[in-house]
């Protein structure tokens, strides 16, 4: 009996012990799969949150750098009458095969909604000599009541200034190269002061004021924000000027991009390296930068909307602190 009962019991941990290996095994075979499922779904969130980082940012930027915004400003100047309602588009960069031309489309759409007493032009209407043939279509219609008035940028300069100047007056369009012209309106005036390209023209203030009256309104259109460092800028109540692009892409990254990679992105201005974009007071002067359209530049703007300036000139029987601005869109 003894034996028997021996017997019986090696029996039965033999059994158990194979069970167990059988379960071990079974286990094992079920685990293995699943560990690698778990690790590759892991890897695969990894990549995917890695993604989502890089590329949301960069698509959202460029998208918020394709919309155009219109900036609204007020300035008080002395005197009484009729304001003046002035448009201002800067930077076109119209490309070859008239590339860019949607965007400057849709610039001018949001200008004539405005219904501006004038338009100011100020500069780079295109990135090279390759956008020439496609300008004249860019500028074909338009027109505002007291007339549409430009002046030259450094890539106007650069291209071929009489192409681009001869294709302005056929549309009509003066170009107010070192010389003023005034505008009425009712029984107010005001006098718009163009200065060449202070990079690549050839500027001359002295010619350029000499038939405005002194303590008269002036507006001056200036491509490169430079013209605010001028001793003339005195004889000015109000600057316009654009040249910048508004640093291109979001301003902080510009600098950085600037001070520690040595990448400008802010062409060469000393005070518009300062101030690339926005309304400031130098002296008795307003000054303000515009971002652009920069319609036809193949360097897309990040976090950084293109811009369209409507600018409202109001006599004052006494001279206000201050001018503003008020983005609209």
């Amino acid at each position: 009996m003894k034996e028997k009962h021996g017997g019986n019991k090696i029996a039965m941990e033999a059994q158990i012990a194979a069970l167990k290996a059988l379960l071990k095994a079974k286990r094992a075979q079920l685990m293995r799969p699943v560990s690698t499922n778990v690790r590759s779904l892991t890897r695969y969130q990894w990549v995917l949150l890695l993604l989502l980082l890089v590329v949301a940012p960069l698509l959202t930027g460029v998208w918020w750098g394709n919309r155009i915004e219109v900036a609204r400003i007020h300035v008080p100047v002395e005197g009484s009458g009729e304001p003046f309602r002035l448009a201002v588009l800067s930077d076109i960069h119209i490309g070859a095969g008239g590339y860019g031309m949607e965007h400057w489309r849709r610039a001018i759409a949001l200008v004539e909604q405005q219904q501006p007493d004038a338009i100011l032009l100020l500069g780079d209407y295109i990135t090279s000599h390759v956008g020439i043939p496609a300008l004249k279509e860019a500028l074909s219609g338009i027109h505002a009541p007291l007339g549409v008035y430009a002046v030259l940028g450094n890539h106007d300069h650069w291209a071929g200034s009489k192409a681009i100047v001869r294709i302005l007056e056929e549309q009509g369009i003066q170009t107010l190269t070192n010389r003023a012209v005034r505008l009425r309106q009712g029984n107010s005036e005001l006098w718009l002061v163009g200065i060449d390209d202070l990079w690549s023209g050839k500027p001359d203030w002295q010619k350029a004021f000499r038939h405005v009256p002194r303590n008269a309104p002036v507006v001056l259109l200036s491509h490169n924000p430079d013209a605010a460092l001028s001793p003339y800028r005195e004889r000015a109540n109000l600057i316009v000027s654009g040249h910048t692009h508004g640093g291109q892409m979001w301003l902080p990254l510009a600098r950085v991009l600037a001070r520690m990679l040595g990448v400008a992105l802010i062409p060469h201005s000393e005070y518009g390296s300062r101030y690339p974009h926005g309304l400031r007071q130098e002296g008795r002067t307003w000054v303000y930068v515009t971002k652009g359209v920069t319609a036809g530049n193949r360097l897309p703007r990040w976090f950084n909307a293109r811009e369209v300036v409507l600018i409202e000139i109001r006599p004052v029987t006494r001279r206000l602190s201050s001018a503003w601005l008020r983005p609209t869109r």
